[in-house]
């Protein structure tokens, strides 16, 4: 729906008039418009074929529009005709909705539903909408709901009364309730732009940088443009984007999404918000699904949860949300589980509801940039207009956009389902054969692999239209499973056979797709083979989000150079400005070594692993406090880690099995702020290199070791060749600016305020050559990066230490 409110001039869809509730069914509603696409398409498509086979005069897919004037507002509705018969001879108009939908499962409720008016509705406005035109004067309308199984595809046919005066009333009764919500907006529309003009930066000062980022990013949003920003770390980006952000998004009307890749950079915002907030504008932080389950388990239908079950009948008569709104500025998760549980409806949908009510949304990139996952208000029609996006730590989101579009499926899991189906003695026909035309097609791919062993990956051509015709008979089939699980009573939190078809979805959606940015692949796996689609470039689909946003600021320590990052986000040429603001903070607070007496590279480490264990150990005990160790990989890290001499420090190293409760009692351990300290050896681009604000003397140094540059594989050497052939530059793009971002991530915990001392040793010989020198921040050095290199690093440390300490800086 588009709204003019100086022109007075709505434009909405008939379905904007008919569904006034916002709550819904939870399970075989919620969401069929994905999981019923391809099998409701080829439904419309035979029906449309029949009827025009059996009726000369049959037409489908007709768009209408109606125009009216209610008082001082123009309203423009439109809408699609499933079929249309005009008969002229007869004067006799046949108005056909096809709805496909289960008739084991919904036919009965349906006849009891208020779902079945508002389809009743939809076909009566679209015979008033025809009976005005002058071509149809003095004909008859004979409106039809066909409703299709989707199972068998027999049809049944319910016939709607057109009476046109009350049709008349009834959307005029429609839209004078619209046009009063609407004025209600206004309203708090006004009051919100009042607000807006009297928030203040809620600091007495500001740090170095702030005032120009504020200034930068208020003219972007007030432009409707995009902004690159780079700044360091501790410069208070968080506030500086968020100040004026939210101002001029509460002029302009619009949804501030703040899009996060980590948790803890929610926090942050939520901290800057509510500083911000005085309960004038509305905050919703949007936490994971899995996290708001009341549920013993998650199972997402109303015949197994009793947190679905009559879900939009008990938030009628809880009236929880109206509660919720009227009753905090800030719709903490916590808040919302617990009283959404209280009151027996589902914590997750109640703030998925409460999306219409936030002026700002907290939340994780998946919920925009995700084409499953993303909010389907914006992604139905891919228009963010009414959005001002911020992307925190962008960097982060080139490889979270490609593996949005590089889904893959296992060999595996055909033997786990017909497991799974013949353990439970559920008889599919035909699935059995759907799974061996697959993986013959498998098999038939990995032949461009050759007989050699040591091949374990190749390029490969499938066959789309094998996909896309498996999408479609998979989804008949996955509708009577559903159906006999739920006869069954069958609860299962991990169902093989729903995760196949979900993984398949994607795969046969992305065969339609074409261009240079994507590639096929085939590779050998001890279970078995498994085809992907890869995604070599999201550019394009994260793009359209961008081009479509009413204004994007996209920001990092480390969005630098900026070439790289507009080109591989997408962002709009035309109308895309770039910030980059330097280190506030006094030089002489951080030393920086560099040991080039040690090789990381792949083929060398393992001559170095020793003295790299040494340096380490010796380093971490040149000073007080804690100090943070990074590695390219888990498995560099298991090596250094063996090896390690015993020192004086607590040494606690990252697993890849490590709960949340494991990750965070780490970080709590370092706010302990012991005098001995503690060393923390972890992974480059991990939770404790990247977004956690350690903030005053909660860490005195940081080890990279190595530039943690991506393993070669057969995907990376892809990228390189792609991004050779695009932009002439396949090494930097696929590794060296990726690796040297981490580095320059991990280097930034150290110094995050005006006060803070710390070091920074760069472990390995390339850290002393120009290809990887190039990135290094121009603050890290006088004149050449060479001055950096050390021959007695702790020693250096230690002296710079000692030189720093004060009684009032000595830790205790």
């Amino acid at each position: 729906m588009r709204v003019d409110h100086e022109k007075r001039e709505i434009v909405c869809s008939v379905g904007d008039l008919i569904h006034e509730s916002t709550y819904r069914r939870i399970g075989v509603e919620r969401g069929d418009g994905f999981r019923r696409m391809w099998i409701g398409q080829d439904i419309h498509t035979k029906r449309a074929e029949q009827r025009t086979g059996e009726d000369a005069n049959y037409r489908a897919e007709v768009h209408v529009v109606h125009r009216t004037q209610l008082g001082a507002w123009s309203v423009t509705i439109t809408g699609r005709i499933d079929g249309l018969s005009v008969d002229k001879a007869g004067k006799r108009v046949v108005i056909e909705e096809v709805k496909s939908i289960h008739f084991d499962l919904e036919l009965e409720a349906l006849y009891r539903s208020d779902k079945l008016q508002r389809h009743l509705l939809q076909l009566l406005l679209y015979a008033y909408f025809l009976s005005g035109q002058p071509d149809f004067e003095g004909f008859t309308f004979v409106p039809q709901l066909v409703l299709i199984d989707l199972i068998s595809g027999d049809a049944k046919t319910i016939d709607a009364e057109f009476d046109r005066r009350r049709v008349i009333d009834t959307l005029n009764e429609r839209l004078e309730r619209l046009i009063t919500d609407l004025e209600t907006a206004v309203a708090l529309r006004v009051a919100k732009r009042a607000f807006a003009d009297t928030l203040t930066f809620p600091f007495a000062e500001m740090r170095a940088g702030q005032q120009e980022m504020i200034s930068a990013v208020a003219r972007t949003v007030y432009q409707k443009e995009a902004l690159l920003v780079s700044a360091p770390t501790g410069i208070g980006k968080t506030m500086a984007v968020l100040y004026p952000a939210v101002k001029q998004a509460l002029k302009a009307g619009k949804k501030l999404f703040f899009l996060t890749s980590k948790t803890m950079q929610q926090d942050a915002a939520v901290e800057a918000l509510q500083a911000l907030n005085d309960g004038s504008f509305r905050v919703l932080r949007i936490r994971a699904k899995q996290k708001m389950c009341a549920h013993t388990e998650i199972i997402c239908h109303e015949d197994f949860c009793p947190y679905a079950a009559r879900y939009s009948e008990k938030m009628q008569r809880t009236d929880l949300l109206n509660h919720l709104v009227t009753s905090f500025s800030y719709f903490n998760p916590e808040i919302t589980f617990e009283m959404a549980k209280s009151n027996e409806v589902c914590p997750f949908e109640v703030s998925l509801e409460l999306i219409e009510q936030a002026d700002v949304i907290v939340c994780d990139y998946n919920y925009i940039f995700d084409p499953y996952v993303g909010l389907k208000a914006y992604q139905q029609e891919n228009d963010y207009g009414d959005c001002v996006l911020v992307v925190d730590e962008a960097h982060n989101l080139v490889d979270r956009g490609r593996g949005y579009y590089s889904p893959e499926l296992h060999e595996e899991q055909f033997d786990r389902i017909r497991n799974h189906l013949g353990s439970r003695n559920c008889w599919l026909e035909g699935a059995e054969e759907l799974l061996e035309v697959l993986r013959d097609h498998f098999h038939s791919l990995a032949e461009t692999m050759g007989e050699d062993p040591e091949v374990m990956q190749a390029l490969c051509e499938p066959d789309r239209e094998l996909f896309i015709e498996q999408r479609t008979k998979w989804e008949r089939l996955v509708m009577h499973y559903i159906g006999w699980k739920i006869e069954n009573r069958i609860v299962e939190t991990d169902d093989p056979l729903i995760d196949f078809y979900f993984k398949l979805v994607k795969v046969a959606n992305l065969m339609t797709e074409k261009g240079d940015e994507f590639a096929h692949l085939i590779e050998r796996t001890p279970e078995g083979l498994k085809f992907k689609v890869f995604c070599k470039d999201p550019s394009r689909f994260l793009g359209r989000i961008f081009d479509s946003a009413h204004a994007t600021i996209a920001l990092s320590a480390t969005l630098e150079p900026f070439d790289f990052y507009r080109k591989l986000l997408g962002f709009p040429p035309d109308r895309t400005t770039e910030l980059s603001l330097p280190s506030p903070f006094p030089r002489g607070n951080r030393k920086i070594v560099i040991i080039s007496e040690v090789d990381t590279s792949y083929k060398r480490r393992a001559d170095s692993y020793d003295r790299i264990a040494d340096n380490v150990a010796s380093i971490a005990e040149a000073g007080d406090g804690n100090f943070l160790a990074l590695f390219p990989s888990y498995a560099f890290l298991r090596e250094i880690a063996d090896r390690m001499p015993p020192i004086r420090k607590h040494v606690m190293v990252q697993r890849t099995d490590m709960t949340d409760y494991e990750r965070n009692a780490m970080l709590d351990i370092l706010r302990e702020r012991s005098r001995k300290g503690n060393l923390i050896m972890a992974v480059s681009g991990g939770m404790y290199a990247e977004g956690i604000d350690y903030r005053g003397d909660m860490l005195s140094g940081v080890m990279v070791i190595g530039p943690a540059l991506p393993q070669v594989s057969f995907e990376q050497e892809l990228l390189r060749q792609y991004y050779d052939e695009q932009y002439g530059s396949g090494f930097e793009f696929a590794y060296l600016i990726p690796g040297m971002t981490r580095v320059v991530q991990s280097a930034g915990r150290v110094i995050r305020s005006e006060t803070d001392i710390g070091i920074i040793a760069l472990l390995c010989r390339r850290f002393t050559q120009q290809p990887y020198t190039q990135f290094f921040p121009t603050d890290w050095y006088e004149v050449s990066p060479r001055e950096l290199i050390s021959k007695k690093p702790a020693s250096e440390i230690k002296a710079f230490f000692e030189a720093k300490m004060t009684p009032q800086l000595r830790l205790v």
